[in-house]
């Protein structure tokens, strides 16, 4: 579990006012949910106009970045713009509040750009926390993912869960049977391994889990492959609503793609979480939001990012 002092070094400029203590988070959630009952019509369905950012903590190196995802205006998904008006009006050091799966858990505040990444709008920043935070997702590095928004979002209602030994399991033996399809012997399925995994909480009681399975050798012209899935509790057991499987001749080449889990956020308040992914290319990134619709997953925006 990352605690309040575990997260304590990256806070914001002492310039600032300081978050309140643990024992009166609740207080302050409920203030700004009352807040946003004054700026949007909470209760109503739609896409609130909103500049949503992919904020990363590498606890291994102690840096956390921003970096935008989308610029969502009327109802339009757009690519953020790599110009000097963008980040005068949403990176100067800027303070917005911080979102993991849909629960608010603090704020972050842009520092300037970074001087590490493949984007012209990667920015440093530094993050505050008002809660304990669970490591809800598994990434490589240990790896905190979390977003932020420039205008306040409803506080989702249900409390965050990690994974189990249980999901994680249950995810890596689909994944695995997923490349064995694709034709990877048995010693190949034993060295493909999960990662970017979370239990997201899909709304109307649905629980779903979700990650990626993948053989990846990290040499020239070695095949390899992957998986992304998303997986939901049905009475008969867990249930795919979405599998996208590749094989490639190289993490290298051309035609390496990988889908990877981010977060969770209910952007247009039906009750169902947008699951924010990130895909990975050999020389350049982008980032994609799926919604869901009746069973199945639909990618309503694929943009952002940059390369290398």
């Amino acid at each position: 579990m990352l605690t309040w002092t575990a997260l304590k070094r990256y806070e914001i400029s002492p310039a600032l006012p300081h978050l309140p203590p643990l024992h009166l988070h609740r207080a302050l959630r409920g203030a700004l949910v009352f807040c946003s009952l004054l700026l949007t019509t909470c209760a109503a369905q739609g896409y609130i106009d909103t500049v949503l950012f992919l904020v990363t903590f590498d606890q291994e190196h102690g840096q956390v970045s921003f970096e935008p995802v989308v610029e969502i205006a009327k109802g339009q998904f757009n690519s953020p713009q790599a110009n000097p008006a963008f980040a005068q009006t949403y990176l100067n050091n800027r303070l917005y509040p911080l979102y993991q799966q849909g629960q608010l858990v603090g704020r972050v505040q842009s520092n300037g750009l970074a001087s590490f990444g493949c984007s012209e709008v990667q920015n440093r920043a530094e993050l505050q926390t008002t809660i304990p935070l669970i490591a809800t997702s598994s990434h490589p590095q240990k790896t905190i993912y979390f977003l932020a928004s420039s205008a306040l979002l409803m506080d989702g209602p249900v409390a965050l869960k990690p994974l189990s030994d249980a999901d994680r399991n249950q995810l890596q033996d689909f994944g695995r049977g997923q490349l064995k399809a694709l034709g990877l012997s048995e010693a190949e399925l034993q060295k493909a391994l999960l990662t970017d995994a979370a239990r997201v909480d899909l709304g109307g009681g649905t629980v779903g889990l979700v990650g990626t399975v993948s053989l990846l050798a990290d040499s020239v012209n070695t095949p390899g492959a992957t998986v992304f899935m998303i997986l939901e509790k049905e009475p008969q057991g867990w249930q795919p609503s979405l599998v996208v499987r590749k094989r490639f001749k190289s993490v290298y080449g051309e035609d390496f793609e990988g889908m990877q889990f981010r977060d969770a956020l209910d952007l247009d308040r039906d009750g169902t979480p947008e699951l924010i992914l990130e895909v990975l290319r050999n020389e350049n990134y982008q980032f994609q939001v799926l919604k869901r619709s009746g069973k199945s997953w639909q990618a309503i925006y694929t943009g952002g990012g940059g390369g290398c």
